[in-house]
């Protein structure tokens, strides 16, 4: 059962946390309000929060037609900069705080989420999309932003080599150079079979799609694999060597039928997880409902495929979207509420009784407008930054 209870906010971390009323009028909230932790998104696509829906797509065709499109739009630097403002504003609104996305090729793109993080300070690690081949010649060729390295704010870059088949072995070479250990890496991995098969034609050598990455030495603590549908047990098993995160983003894999995640490989292997939207292939900014679409995939995994398959409780998605993800970012002051912790929290009312199953009420009924407040780095946010 929640608790009755206050916290305190001072330079932007929880400075006091009490039971009880507290003793003064609160800032924010009041009896019957929900004081719980921001959101973390563990993958998110910035420019491609205007492509949701373009249904009907396999994976690779939906890259050519869709997304490469819109990311060509970000060569214009004016832009790039209002798409990155509305992709925080998204989030924010949403509940997410805190994120691991992709940008553009363009190095202009990462001056484009600084800007955006400036009036939105949401906790990032983001990076330039990495390409040298099999897609626009608008979005090849793009050096590698020497930024790698810096945090700026509340952002920390990465190192985003966007898969296998749009880089090339001297690509991923230096994209693993680039990396430094405190360096965050973001790939995708095996989202779809016939990605799989192209792989094994352009990296004939390497025994299996896991092994490409190895080999280049971009499997790390710190490297955030997204998907992971269509691996062989020895990947699964080179994956839990390297101590790799594997970010499950269930929406998407639903929306392009790319399939449905093996979650009890994950959990026998013991793969670090973190989960993750995917806008645009994923529908939903909001982490409750990428929470619930998890929950749902493994029901429908034990319905159609093992009738013993892993369903995850409501209160272990929650962790996942909340202190779990902080945790696979690298932030331990993030996601909880803890003294200490970084202030990044929400107030929530809700319109039904809260009991022993608030949790997973929240997360079957999510609506953005649950959200009275927002606390971004120990200030009240200024809801009228919301409007896009």
């Amino acid at each position: 059962m929640p608790q009755e209870g206050w916290l305190q906010v001072d330079n932007g971390r929880i400075a006091r946390i009490g039971e009880g009323k507290p003793s003064t009028a609160p800032e924010a909230g009041d009896d019957g309000s929900i004081i719980c932790p921001g959101f973390i998104d563990a993958h998110i696509h910035l420019p491609q929060i205007d492509a949701i829906g373009c249904d009907s797509l396999e994976l690779l065709d939906w890259l050519e037609q869709v997304v490469y499109p819109a990311e060509t739009r970000w060569a214009d630097q004016p832009f790039a900069e209002a798409m990155a403002l509305r992709a925080h504003q998204r989030m924010i609104r949403s509940g997410t705080l805190g994120y691991a996305g992709y940008l553009t090729s363009h190095l202009h793109s990462t001056v484009a989420v600084l800007k955006a993080g400036h009036a939105i300070p949401l906790r990032a690690i983001v990076g330039q999309v990495l390409m040298d081949r099999r897609a626009p010649a608008e979005l090849l060729g793009h050096e590698l932003a020497r930024l790698a390295r810096s945090k700026r704010g509340r952002a920390a870059l990465s190192v985003n080599p966007r898969f296998a088949i749009c880089c090339s072995d001297d690509l991923l070479s230096r994209a693993q150079r680039r990396a430094a250990d405190d360096v965050f890496i973001q790939t995708h991995l095996a989202e779809s079979k016939r990605e799989c098969e192209t792989v094994t034609e352009l990296f004939p050598d390497d025994p299996h799609y896991t092994g490409v990455y190895d080999r280049h030495g971009l499997l790390g603590e710190r490297t955030l694999l997204a998907h992971c549908l269509h691996l062989t047990d020895a990947e699964w098993q080179l994956i839990a060597q390297r101590k790799s995160i594997v970010v499950h983003c269930p929406t998407a894999n639903s929306f392009l039928r790319s399939g449905l995640f093996e979650l009890d490989k994950a959990r026998q292997n013991s793969v670090r997880l973190a989960l993750g939207s995917d806008v645009a292939a994923g529908p939903d900014f909001a982490m409750p409902r990428i929470a619930r679409a998890m929950i749902e995939t493994a029901k429908a995994r034990a319905m159609t495929v093992h009738r013993d398959a892993f369903v995850p409780e409501p209160a272990e998605v929650w962790h996942m979207i909340t202190r779990g993800n902080a945790d696979a970012l690298g932030w331990p002051d993030a996601g909880r509420l803890e003294v200490g912790a970084a202030a990044d929290l929400l107030v929530l009312k809700v319109p039904f009784e809260i009991d022993e199953h608030l949790i997973g009420r929240l997360i079957y009924t999510w609506r953005d407008r649950y959200i009275t407040h927002r606390v971004l780095n120990g200030t009240l946010f200024d809801e009228g930054m919301l409007n896009d």
